[in-house]
């Protein structure tokens, strides 16, 4: 693998963004600290809003250098890794929402999201709770606490590993979160190579309250629907999903598609996708009672990260710095992807990393570069034409001449690889004129 270590990117690397009962929230707390950066009377709601996050200090799991913040964005030319963790814990006000007497605290969606440096690029890769991987001995708190190592044993055990240890040292449910997303950090890291920035855990009820708050996202459900364990019952066709059936499809393994983590990983960035789509589609910053009925639910059982000097997703100017420069960013170029794998030879409930693919997805993403095929021809393509307009503007200063050009006739597009090329925000049917075509 030629991925760089977490110690040796220390202060060179930065980046990412977005989550099944995430994205949302995440932009949602984008939205808050935009609004912020440009209300000259947003002191009293930004206190609100950063009373309902619950923010753990993970210093001791980042070596980096303390560095002057810039008040537009505090991490401004680096890109950021970001981990996105779906909690499925039964605590709370969640034990009224899923009723399946489930115990114990795992990470039920994991994704590793990831912000360019310059802002123009965020991708989301997913990585399913079912891998086979090496959970190393971990620090879960600043007094040295370790759970022990667990080789070959499936992905999201480490959530659990970190949270039982913090209930075992009488720790309440915010260490228990934290604990847990501590093993999960850096089980990424010692896994991919990558380096983490900082990390976000969701629950179920705030992810049903922030649908709610949207009005509903709307999806394309190609086949009926029958997920009993998931309280779910879809039929075919345009729906607007409201927070409990949006949840429920969130959630659902059994009676959808194969039954399998992986169908259920696509649902779900498609899922992402419109939310997405339906947040950047409304001028929230202009609709103030919209905005905050959608920021309360939002910002709601929300648990963040922050690091001494580095980032802080805690605070709600800090992210709204991250989320302004993030305000031209277009949905194509939000991408979904999963972490190539295939099934573990001696269990097929189980799946392993492909490689060389799967190294070679954390190699370009240590690196900031591009992932997919499709990716790094938008790339190419917005170079070219910046440079075009650069070039224009040149020739017309120094020329009273005006020149036409000819647009090349486009050519036929195939269709993607869904494996390979994953899916972007752009891509999600999101109209009922598409659904039904």
């Amino acid at each position: 693998m030629t991925t760089n270590t977490a110690s040796e990117k220390g202060a060179t690397r930065h980046a990412r963004y977005l989550h099944t009962h995430g994205v949302a929230k995440v932009v949602g707390l984008v939205l808050v600290g935009a609004l912020a950066a440009v209300s000259g009377g947003a002191y009293a709601f930004v206190r609100h809003y950063q009373g309902n996050i619950d923010t753990n200090n993970t210093s001791f799991l980042v070596a980096k250098e303390k560095k002057t913040k810039d008040p537009s964005d505090p991490d401004a030319g680096h890109d950021l890794n970001i981990l996105i963790l779906g909690s499925d814990s039964r605590g709370g006000a969640n034990g009224s929402i899923v009723k399946d007497n489930n115990g114990g605290q795992r990470s039920d969606t994991t994704i590793v999201m990831h912000i360019s440096a310059d802002r123009k690029r965020m991708e989301a890769v997913s990585i399913p709770r079912d891998s086979l991987v090496d959970i190393p001995a971990c620090q879960i708190d600043s007094k040295g606490n370790s759970t022990g190592a667990a080789p070959h044993t499936m992905f999201n055990a480490a959530f659990s590993y970190g949270a039982d240890k913090a209930k075992a040292l009488g720790g309440d449910d915010s260490a228990q979160i934290a604990g847990g997303a501590a093993c999960t950090w850096q089980t990424v890291e010692s896994t991919t190579g990558i380096a983490l920035d900082g990390y976000v855990v969701l629950d179920f009820s705030g992810f049903e309250g922030m649908i709610n708050a949207l009005g509903g996202v709307p999806m394309c459900i190609p086949t009926d629907i029958d997920a009993p364990k998931a309280q779910l019952n879809l039929k075919a066709g345009y729906q607007t999903l409201k927070g409990k059936t949006a949840l429920g499809y969130a959630r659902a393994r059994e009676g959808v598609g194969d039954g399998s983590d992986l169908s259920r990983i696509k649902r779900q960035q498609e899922l992402m996708g419109s939310i997405a789509n339906k947040v950047f589609a409304q001028n929230f910053l202009t609709d103030s009672p919209k905005l905050l009925k959608f920021l309360d639910a939002a910002t709601k059982s929300l648990h963040t990260s922050k690091t001494d000097g580095g980032l802080n997703l805690g605070s709600i100017t800090s992210i709204g710095g991250l989320g302004y420069s993030l305000r031209h960013l277009s949905s194509s170029n939000i991408t979904f992807l999963t972490i190539p794998n295939g099934a573990d030879p001696t269990n097929p409930n189980r799946v392993v990393w492909s490689e060389p693919a799967a190294s070679e997805i954390w190699a370009k993403l240590a690196a900031d570069k591009p992932l997919t095929a499709s990716e790094e021809k938008a790339a190419k393509k917005a170079t070219a034409t910046s440079t075009s307009k650069a070039t224009s503007k040149a020739s017309s200063s120094t020329s009273d001449k005006s020149s036409t050009t000819t647009k090349k006739p486009s050519t036929t597009t195939t269709t993607k690889d869904r494996d390979k090329e994953g899916i972007t925000a752009a891509d999600v049917v999101s109209s009922k004129a598409a659904c039904t075509s």
